[in-house]
């Protein structure tokens, strides 16, 4: 009997409980269900378990980045909300701009990591109205040294193009990662098939996931 494994990669300043409702999903449908960690509220987790004969990965913002190439590799599916190919835009003035927000979060996090983290949650959620953050401390280091990376990111996506399936999800008001870099990913990643969704920002995995789970059966099933 064939199993099937779906693998989950969270975005900056997000956690593997990110995909809980998707990890019920998926497993009611028989899925082996994994979702990696950065490590923000705790230790850890790289090492994903045994995979199926069908591999699946989800993605969510900075995670498309951090993708293993060996997943990369088996994967037969590609699910990503709210991804680029570079964190900031290549154009003035837009790309100074996006710096200079980067660095105001660098700043927030340096001096209180949850309350900066509050702050772009609300940000993330936008249209939405963003739940208040567990009184739990994260860690303010790996915080920073991943920003580092989100701030010098730059997608390789050629590897990406030889998963069959390639599915795109992005928010039209979402304030992290701008409608114009999805496009810009779109035309890179060469989606098998997209949707820009009206009155979502960039918790679009979180804020709209029944609508999300009936569009992506759909599209799976043609």
């Amino acid at each position: 009997m064939s199993r099937w494994s779906v693998l989950a990669f969270h975005g900056w300043g997000w956690s593997a409980t990110s995909w809980q409702p998707w990890q019920d999903w998926f497993t009611a449908q028989g899925a082996d269900f994994w979702a990696g960690d950065c490590g923000y509220w705790g230790s850890p987790q790289w090492d994903w378990p045994q995979l199926g004969d069908r591999l699946w990965l989800l993605t969510h913002s900075w995670g498309l980045h951090w993708l293993p190439a060996e997943l990369v590799a088996r994967a037969n599916c590609l699910i990503c909300w709210g991804g680029f190919t570079a964190y900031h835009p290549e154009q003035e003035p837009a790309r100074s701009q996006s710096q200079q927000a980067l660095g105001q979060l660098r700043a927030a996090i340096a001096a209180d990591p949850l309350a900066g983290l509050q702050g772009f949650y609300r940000q993330c959620y936008r249209p939405q109205t963003a739940p208040e953050l567990p009184a739990i401390a994260p860690d303010r280091d790996r915080l920073l040294a991943d920003l580092e990376q989100l701030d010098r990111s730059q997608l390789t996506v050629e590897p990406l193009l030889q998963i069959p399936q390639r599915l795109l999800l992005h928010g039209e008001s979402d304030r992290i990662v701008p409608i114009e870099r999805a496009q810009a990913l779109v035309a890179q990643l060469q989606p098998t098939a997209w949707k820009f969704w009206p009155r979502q920002g960039h918790a679009l995995p979180i804020t709209a996931i029944a609508d999300c789970q009936q569009w992506i059966q759909a599209v799976v099933a043609e």
